[in-house]
Order: structure tokens, then C-alpha cells, then sequence
């Protein structure tokens, strides 16, 4: 049987390379529904198939079944990595490709995926100097061997940045509806590729929704650096909320035009209402027991919550007392101003702290 899950990969393969992820990933389900645990060379080839489509969750479970059942199999710690950077677990993905350079350290394809992880690992003051040098390194190491130089070309880290450059320049000048539509085409946009990713994967959206979902609460289970890390990144993101709202009530106020009461008290419920749902989607997300016994508790949540809540407040208060005075308006957009940029910078920090953690202790 292991001789016949073997054949149904090489076809998933040609399948995969001939752009027909739907029969890929039937191959490759029915050759894992029929390999036996032994056959960790069979892991490793479904592992290979599913990071061709693209599906690293399916790709990390396939991978670390292969390393656990042969700790000194290189191709599946190669395996692992690679689903991991697809993750964008850089930390993780660096253990594994250096587990594969330590056991086959004559093979290009292990310093190839040594390569790639490190071409990802950034923190928010760029890439480590040592990271760099060791990158550097291991291509030439790799060439050596045999590898083609021309899979050693870094990503262009600015391309992801653009759209978030984009909208920092609009939101002080440009109008609530404008950035509105900005933000709703970059959410479009990010839909589409989702859905297409989904596509060319062979599974359905919502399949491949639920098994990153699956990944990300099983990933916290006896961890508390992930769980500090999803933390942060729950988090990370709840100054957008008073700054896409009451932010403008204050600019208006600036220009010698305050918003109607109605309209700011509509302002402040829209951002109270998308606190709301950033808990419940929190909650949707990671599970009921994180949001209670992780998220609210932690002083991360708390401080993010009570200068949302304060900023919010406070712009209500000054709609109600029929303040008209440029200068207070003028203070209270600067405060929106000043902690998004604050709070997005801080949250940015302690995720490249705890990365760095990570991968300390992976070493």
C-alpha cells in the first residue's frame, strides 16, 4: 500500500505542476488516508505536494509526522520549515532548516531552506546583522554545493508596506470617507488573493479558514510565549478604532466646523460597536478561554482598552459641553494622532521581542 500512496504523490505532483489543484489534493488526501506510519517518505513527498498548492497548515501537520517518526529524515525538517514560513512562524522555520543543515549539511537543498527562513526573519528595526551574514553565507555555501543561484533573491520587504504608507499619508488629510474606501478596497483586494490562494490549494475557503483557526489555538496550548504573541497581536490593531472614528469628529473641529452631537455620539458608537466585535472576533479566533483568562487580564489588552475607551470619551464630552474652541479639538486629534502611532509602534516592538525570544530558545 505504501508503494500505491507513493505513485498517488507523484501524480498529485504533475497534478500540482499542471495547475489542477482540486485532483492534487484528492491524490494527496488519498495517499495519506493510505500510507503507513512508517513511510516517512511518503509524509515527506505530501508534504512537498501541499506546499507546491500552497496549503502550509496541511503541509506543517504532514511535516512534523514525518520528523517524529524519523527525527534524522532532513526532508521533513525541510518540510517543516517551509510550511512554517509560510506561516510566518520565522522563528520555528529557522529551527527546522537548521536541524536539516546539521543532519545533512552536504545536501543544497537543506541550506536552501536555511536561506529562505532567513530571508523572512525582520524585526522592526530591520534585519539583524548576524541574521544577514549568516544568510549571505549559507547561498554561497549553497551555490557551492550545487544549488542554482538564482533562488537566492530576498523578498522585497517593501511591497507589504505600500498600502500601510498609503493610508498613513491620507489619514491626516484626507477625508473619514475616503480612507474608508481605501481600507474597503485593501480589504477587497485581500479577500480576492485569499480566495484565490484557496483556489490554486484545493481546498475551499472556509476549509482552509478553519484549519489556520485550528492551528492558531493548538499553537498556544502549553506556550506562553505564543500566547503572549497572540496577545499582542489581537491587540495590536484596537488604536485603528478611535482613530478611523472620533479622530475626524476632532479634525472637523480643528477646521472651525465641530460635528453635530448626533454625529459624533454616531461616531463613538461605531467605534464602541467595533470594540465589540474585535472581542467577540478575538473569542471566534483563539477560543473563550483566551479572551478571558489571556486577553482582558493582561496589562497589554488593558492599556489599549482604556485609551481607546478615554479617547473615545472624551471626544463625546467635548461634542456635549458645545466646546468650539479650535485649540481643544486641535489637542485631542494630536492625542488620537500620537497614540496610534505610539501604540502600533510599542505593539510592532514587543512581537519582534518575543520573535526574538523564540528563536533564542530555539537555538
Amino acid at each position: 500500500m505504501g508503494g500505491d500512496s507513493y505513485d498517488y504523490l507523484v501524480r498529485a505532483r504533475d497534478l500540482a505542476a499542471g495547475r489542477r489543484p482540486a485532483e492534487s489534493r484528492e491524490a494527496v488526501d488519498w495517499a495519506l488516508a493510505h500510507a503507513r506510519p512508517a513511510d516517512t517518505g511518503v509524509l515527506v513527498l505530501a508534504g512537498m505536494v501541499l506546499l507546491m498548492l500552497g496549503d502550509g497548515p496541511a503541509a506543517l501537520t504532514v511535516g512534523l509526522r514525518a520528523a517524529g517518526g524519523d527525527p534524522d529524515d532532513w526532508e521533513a525538517q525541510v518540510v517543516v520549515a517551509d510550511a512554517c514560513r509560510l506561516l510566518v512562524r520565522i522563528p520555528e522555520s529557522l529551527a527546522a532548516a537548521r536541524r536539516a543543515v546539521a543532519l545533512a549539511p552536504h545536501e543544497p537543498e537543506a541550506r536552501v531552506a536555511l536561506w529562505r527562513a532567513l530571508a523572512e526573519y525582520r524585526t522592526f528595526t530591520g534585519i539583524p546583522k548576524e541574521h544577514r551574514l549568516e544568510r549571505d553565507a549559507t547561498a554561497r555555501r549553497a551555490v557551492e554545493l550545487g544549488a542554482d543561484p538564482r533562488q537566492f533573491r530576498a523578498p522585497r520587504w517593501w511591497l507589504p508596506v505600500l498600502p500601510a504608507i498609503v493610508v498613513g499619508v491620507m489619514v491626516p488629510t484626507a477625508g473619514g470617507w475616503v480612507v474608508g474606501c481605501v481600507l474597503a478596497l485593501m480589504a477587497a483586494v485581500a479577500a480576492a488573493l485569499w480566495l484565490v490562494q484557496a483556489r490554486s490549494s484545493g481546498t475551499s475557503a472556509s476549509g482552509r479558514l478553519q484549519s489556520l483557526r485550528a492551528l492558531a489555538r493548538a499553537d498556544l496550548a502549553g506556550d506562553p510565549s505564543r500566547t503572549r504573541t497572540a496577545v499582542i497581536g489581537s491587540g495590536a490593531f484596537l488604536p485603528v478604532i478611535p482613530f478611523a472614528a472620533t479622530a475626524f469628529a476632532c479634525a472637523a473641529g480643528v477646521g472651525g466646523h465641530p460635528w453635530p452631537d448626533w454625529l459624533v455620539a454616531a461616531a463613538a458608537g461605531g467605534a464602541l460597536a467595533a470594540l465589540y466585535a474585535a472581542a467577540r472576533a478575538i473569542r471566534w479566533w483563539y477560543g473563550a478561554d483566551f479572551l478571558r483568562r489571556d486577553f482582558l487580564p493582561s496589562r497589554f489588552a488593558a492599556v489599549q482598552l482604556c485609551a481607546a475607551g478615554a479617547l473615545i470619551g472624551t471626544t463625546l464630552a467635548l461634542s456635549a459641553a458645545g466646546v468650539r474652541s479650535a485649540g481643544w479639538w486641535a489637542l485631542l486629534f494630536y492625542a488620537h494622532f500620537a497614540w496610534f502611532l505610539a501604540a502600533l509602534a510599542g505593539a510592532v516592538a514587543l512581537l519582534a521581542r518575543e520573535r526574538r525570544r523564540r528563536d533564542d530558545a530555539a537555538r
